[in-house]
C-alpha cells in the first residue's frame, strides 16, 4: 500500500510538471525533500523493523524516482527552439531522391520569442520557425539521453538503418556512411534512403528531382514524422515542385500548404511499394 501510494504521490507532480505547472527544479527539488523526509522517518525508527522495512522501501523506490529525474535540472535552461535551413541532401548523384533535414538550435534562458528573434538578428542568422520548448520536450529528451547512456534499446537512427536494410535486403556503404553520420537524428530519411537504394541496384529508375521525407517500418509502411512545416518550407525554397510524404501527415501538410500558401505539389504514400509506383508513374514509367 505504502508503494501505490509513493507511486501516485510521484506521479501527481510529474502530471503538474507535464502540464508546464511547475518547472523541472521544481519537480526534482520536491523529490529531493521527500527523499530528505523519509530518510529521516528511517533514521528515527531504525530500530522498529516493521516500520523500518516499509520505509526502506519506499526510500529506496524515491531514491530511484529522484535519481531518474535529477537530469531535469540541465533541460531547464532550453526555452526556445530555432530551426534553420539546411540544403536537401541527395547521398547519389543523379538519383532524384532529395533527403530533407533541419537544422534546430536550441537558445536557453530567452524570456519570449521576440527575445530570441533579436538575437538571430544581431548575429544574422536565418530561421524557418521559432518554437517554445515545454516541459513535454524537456521529459522527452531527457528520457531518450537516459536510454543512450545506458545503451537501452535502439536509437530513432539505428532503427532507421535496421528497417531500411530490412527493406532492401543488404546493407549499403554509402547510405551507412550517411547514417554514422553524427549529425543525423530522427528517422524520417527512411523512406528516401530505401527509395535511394533501389535506385543504386537498379531497380528503379528516377529522372525527376524529388524531395523525399518519411520513417518507415520493417514492413515496408510508410510512418509519420514531425517538423514537417519546416520541411515543406526548406523544399520550396530549394526550388522542388515535387514532394512526397506519408499519408498519415496528410492533412497537416495541406493546412500548412494553404496557410503559407506553398505552390509545391505534395504527393503521399502509406507503403514503400506505393512510393516506387508513384516514382514510375511520375516518370512515365510502369514496372
Amino acid at each position: 500500500m505504502a508503494v501505490i501510494i509513493t507511486m501516485i504521490y510521484y506521479f501527481v507532480f510529474l502530471f503538474l510538471y507535464l502540464s508546464d505547472v511547475i518547472s523541472g527544479v521544481s519537480f526534482v527539488v520536491i523529490l529531493l525533500l521527500s527523499l530528505i523526509i523519509l530518510s529521516t522517518v528511517l533514521i528515527m525508527y531504525w530500530k522498529k523493523r516493521a516500520i523500518k522495512r516499509k520505509f526502506m522501501l519506499i526510500t529506496s523506490l524515491m531514491a530511484l524516482l529522484f535519481c531518474y529525474e535529477m537530469p531535469l535540472l540541465f533541460y531547464d535552461a532550453n526555452t526556445h527552439a530555432v530551426y534553420r535551413y539546411i540544403d536537401p541532401l541527395e547521398i547519389y548523384k543523379g538519383s532524384g531522391i532529395y533527403l530533407l533535414g533541419v537544422n534546430r538550435v536550441d537558445f536557453q534562458f530567452t524570456e519570449n520569442k521576440k527575445a530570441v528573434i533579436d538575437l538571430l538578428n544581431k548575429q544574422q542568422m536565418d530561421y524557418l520557425n521559432i518554437t517554445k520548448i515545454n516541459n513535454s520536450d524537456r521529459y522527452g529528451s531527457k528520457n531518450r539521453q537516459i536510454l543512450k547512456w545506458f545503451h537501452l534499446g535502439k536509437s530513432d537512427v539505428d532503427q532507421m538503418r535496421d528497417n531500411v536494410k530490412q527493406f532492401l535486403g543488404q546493407e549499403d556503404g554509402r547510405i551507412n556512411e550517411f547514417l554514422n553520420s553524427e549529425t543525423i537524428e530522427g528517422s524520417s530519411a527512411g523512406l528516401g534512403l530505401a527509395l535511394t537504394g533501389l535506385i543504386m541496384r537498379d531497380d528503379l529508375q528516377n529522372d525527376l528531382k524529388i524531395a523525399v521525407t518519411g520513417a518507415i517500418s520493417e514492413t515496408g509502411d510508410v510512418l509519420p514524422i514531425g517538423i514537417l512545416k519546416e520541411k515543406m518550407q526548406i523544399a520550396e525554397k530549394a526550388g522542388f515542385s515535387l514532394m512526397i510524404i506519408p499519408s498519415a501527415n496528410r492533412k497537416e501538410a495541406m493546412e500548412i500548404q494553404k496557410k503559407l500558401n506553398i505552390k509545391i505539389k505534395i504527393l503521399d504514400v502509406a507503403q514503400l511499394d506505393e512510393a516506387v509506383l508513384l516514382i514510375n508513374e511520375l516518370n512515365g514509367k510502369s514496372k
